[in-house]
């Protein structure tokens, strides 16, 4: 008997896949002596059924599985293309058959709508004979994708099963790794995808993209980690929408490496649809950390957006004697897109920062329109992100953790050097904030007989000046002043809030805010914003040593120096220094010395702005000051920062209800019963609701007047839930019964203004004593008289219409309620209990007459 291998079964069913085969030949290569081959490979899979959508009104839990499939046909797609052969229990292997049908075709038209791309899955029913049955089964056949076509990635979300769970999400690409569908996430997988997937030879042919990249670095033995950078570029390749990618960071993290590597790894190891690579630098020197000095580049490939053009235009094949003596840049874009149009490029231009600042932006602008006419990518290295929306740059951070530790121990073994302890791996990492070009640097000191503990403490005086300005000199040069100012606070302080850089620095917070969004362009700051109070701005640990660097550049650094110190101290004695700040305060507004007290809670909390205590207390004492709207401003800024005591929202509230803004009122009261789970402030929620129904009724809006005050009723009856304590509730029953008459008085004036004014009337009266639990004498008697009115009118009339019929069935029923819940409301008169009984007893036999009708 002739045994078949694994690799023989994939070779053959790959070569079918190539020719289209969708036969019985496919069925005999993967059922044997009648049973399924017991190994799912890459190329083929078994399913028990597939899902049939019999309209567009199939049920979501349909739409998901065919969700399922349609990823199953990407992944195989993606990778070498594939069978699934239907009707096999998957599990068990069992042979069970499927005949129910199956349309490829919209199969097809889901596919094309989920990822834009064509895949033209084919199906058939086959016939599968044995001994003792005949079973038909259902084979999907899945092409695979051409070389040089990007992958198939999905547009959209799946549709989510019954509990939430979808098949795949917006962007996802998927790929098959032996007998499993996989998201795609690592750039390793990423290059798979891009390569050739041949499966029938081990032995794979090279490929080679031609290119004019320049020499590698000597300092880039092997880029370690970057796994999330190389994949965001993977990624981008598909993107048809952003044809220009940034890589942006700081100085010395790498940002060239990441850029050669994957140039490296598109030339070499993958097909894609681009013809050549061109590698555009701008950079004259750059600074190599095992030396400590400025080493000349081989070339410069361009120093202005006039000679990047040119460059380009000579990279394509562009005789020099076509481009004209003094060219517009409008004539160079329009050659550089003819000659782009003839071929594929990927354009990767490095270093585009040492532009002015001005033409970096436009570079980046240029490059996407250049690219956009002519189909072609572009990269660009850069230490700002240029203005570009977050989909379109990958912000560059250091080395963390394993791939720090690797690139250590890669240096290491380039000097003959021992590999550091774990301890010391730690230390460096913290001291060079995770950049390769600094750890490359410290680990020189060492290499020239330091200890880590040594180099380190060196590298952080004079030892480090001349990397460092290697590293910002660039950036730093180009700061503007309050830029540069906030930096340099921020150097001293490592941190601090807005409030408190505007404080320090002595500008306003519009000049502040305006500095940090510099800032943050450059990646020289970061904002936490987890804490409640304000986003806390932060140094990337490599630039913690720039202080020396910036203070060549601010003339008054002194100053500042002296303002974050002393911020400093402030900070680590807060406690009592806001106590002392309080009593003080306190005490002058006792002896009536109210501006001397305001001016204490000034100057305190100037001095910590982001302190909630002092702002809480600068709000008390503006309201002494009768400076409202201030006040309300230092209420507000102390409940964001995070205070929730007692006295901010009794002043808080106290305030906005002098100034009768009862909107106002119910917010911060809302705020304050949650904070503190008080019944007082429910009470003064309620308060401020039954004010905005009286402001309404006032103007003669009784319809919204109404539906403040069942807003505010139905408040009550919740609170009445929530507190127990004898006292609550008694407060909460007297308004609940001032509400009660109020929303009857406005539903009645509102009823009096249409027809059937009486019943609605009766109506009212009736769902404020069973509803709202008011029960009172004056209004039971008139609702009862206005429903005798209406029963009256509706006697006197010779038909009564169905209508009406309904509405007595209603009133018979509701008059019955109040009936029923009489004899329990001791509240009540007894004589008016009796009397009310008799006259609705009569009432509902002269509705029971006209029902019989």
């Amino acid at each position: 008997m002739q045994i078949d291998s694994v690799m023989q079964r994939q070779a053959r069913l790959a070569q079918m896949i190539f020719d289209g085969v969708v036969d019985s030949r496919v069925l005999s290569e993967l059922i044997i002596d009648g049973k399924p081959v017991s190994e799912e490979a890459v190329l083929w899979d078994y399913k028990r059924e597939l899902p049939v959508l019999q309209d567009k009104d199939s049920n979501k839990k349909d739409e998901h599985k065919f969700c399922e499939a349609m990823k199953d046909c990407v992944a195989f797609f993606n990778t070498h293309g594939g069978y699934l052969l239907i009707g096999v229990e998957n599990s068990t292997k069992e042979i069970v058959g499927f005949a129910e049908g199956f349309d490829a075709a919209e199969l097809n038209k889901k596919l094309h709508g989920a990822t834009g791309v064509s895949i033209e899955t084919v199906y058939r029913e086959l016939q599968y004979t044995t001994s003792d049955a005949r079973t038909t089964l259902g084979l999907l056949y899945i092409p695979k994708r051409q070389v040089k076509t990007n992958p198939a990635q999905f547009r959209k979300p799946a549709t989510p099963n019954e509990y939430g769970r979808r098949a795949y999400e917006q962007l996802d690409f998927y790929f098959r790794r032996r007998d499993n569908c996989e998201k795609v996430k690592t750039s390793e997988e990423f290059e798979f995808l891009y390569s050739d997937r041949d499966i029938e030879t081990s032995i794979r042919e090279s490929s080679f993209l031609d290119n004019n990249l320049p020499p590698r670095d000597p300092d880039l033995v092997e880029l370690r980690g970057r796994e999330r950078e190389l994949a965001s570029l993977w990624k981008w390749l598909s993107d048809q929408f952003n044809p220009v990618h940034i890589l942006c960071g700081l100085g010395g993290l790498g940002k060239t490496s990441i850029a050669y590597t994957f140039a490296e790894r598109l030339i070499y190891n993958t097909q894609t649809a681009f013809d050549r690579v061109i590698w555009l630098g701008a950079k004259v020197e750059t600074f190599s950390g095992l030396r400590n000095v400025d080493v000349a580049l081989p070339r410069t490939d361009f120093d202005s957006v006039e000679t990047l053009l040119i460059q380009i235009l000579l990279e394509t094949g562009c005789p020099p004697e076509q481009i004209p003596e003094n060219p517009s840049q409008d004539e160079l874009s329009e050659l550089v897109v003819d000659h782009l149009r003839a071929f594929r490029y990927l354009l990767i231009v490095d270093n585009a920062d040492t532009l002015p600042d001005e033409n970096q932006q436009f570079v980046f602008h240029l490059l996407t329109q250049i690219c956009s006419m002519s189909r072609c990518k572009a990269i660009i290295t850069a230490r700002r992100n240029l203005g570009a929306s977050r989909s379109v740059y990958t912000e560059i951070e250091g080395l963390a953790d394993k791939a720090f530790e690797l690139f250590v121990e890669d240096k290491c073994r380039l000097l003959a050097m021992k590999a550091p302890p774990e301890k010391d791996i730690s230390a460096l990492l913290v001291a060079s904030g995770g950049s390769p070009l600094f750890a490359l640097s410290i680990i020189r000191l060492v290499s020239l007989g330091d200890t880590y503990r040594a180099a380190i403490a060196n590298w952080r005086g004079s030892d480090g000046e001349k990397v460092r300005e290697a590293a910002f000199y660039r950036e730093i040069s180009r700061l503007k002043s309050h830029e540069a100012r906030v930096l340099l606070a921020l150097s001293y302080l490592q941190s601090g809030s807005l409030a408190e850089l505007s404080s320090v620095l002595k500008i306003t917070r519009y000049e502040t805010q305006t500095a940090l969004d510099g800032l943050i362009a450059f990646s020289m700051t970061s904002i936490d914003t987890s804490l409640p109070g304000g986003g806390i701005f932060k140094l990337p640990v490599s630039l913690s040593l720039v202080s020396d660097l910036l203070e060549k550049r601010i003339s008054d650094w002194k100053n500042i120096k002296s303002e974050c110190q002393r911020l400093a101290a402030l900070r680590e004695n807060k406690t009592p220094f806001v106590g002392l700040a309080i009593s003080r305060s306190i005490a002058l507004l006792r002896n009536n010395q109210k501006e001397q007290a305001l001016e204490v809670a000034i100057q305190a909390s100037a001095d910590l702005p982001d302190s909630p205590d002092l702002h809480c207390l600068l709000g008390r004492c503006l309201v002494e000051n009768g400076k409202v709207s201030e006040a309300e401003e230092a209420f507000q800024r102390a409940y964001d920062l995070g205070c929730l005591k007692r006295d901010l929202f009794d002043g808080w509230i106290s305030l906005v209800e002098k100034s009768r803004d009862w909107r106002r009122v119910v917010e911060i009261s809302d705020l304050a019963e949650r904070a503190l789970i008080a019944c007082r402030y429910v009470l003064s929620r309620i308060g401020g609701k039954m004010n905005l129904g009286d402001e309404l009724a006032r103007a003669s809006r009784y319809s919204d007047a109404s539906m403040a005050y069942a807003t505010a009723l139905n408040d009550v009856r919740g609170a009445l839930i929530k507190y127990t304590f004898p006292g609550d509730r008694a407060a909460l029953w007297r308004m609940n019964e001032t509400l009660a008459f109020r929303w009857l008085g406005s539903t009645k004036m509102e009823a009096e203004r249409q027809p059937d004014s009486s019943r609605r009337v009766f109506w009212a009266v009736h769902k404020v004593s069973i509803t709202y639990k008011f029960w009172n004498q004056s209004s039971l008697h008139a609702g009862l008289v206005a429903l005798q009115q209406w029963v009256g009118r509706l006697s006197s009339r010779r038909e009564v219409s169905e209508t009406s019929k309904e509405h007595l069935h209603v009133a018979r029923e509701r008059l019955g309620q109040l009936l029923e819940k009489l004899p329990a409301k001791h509240n009540l008169d007894q004589n008016f209990r009796s009397t009310f009984a008799t006259q609705a007893e009569k009432t509902i036999a002269e509705i029971d007459a006209l029902l019989a009708r």
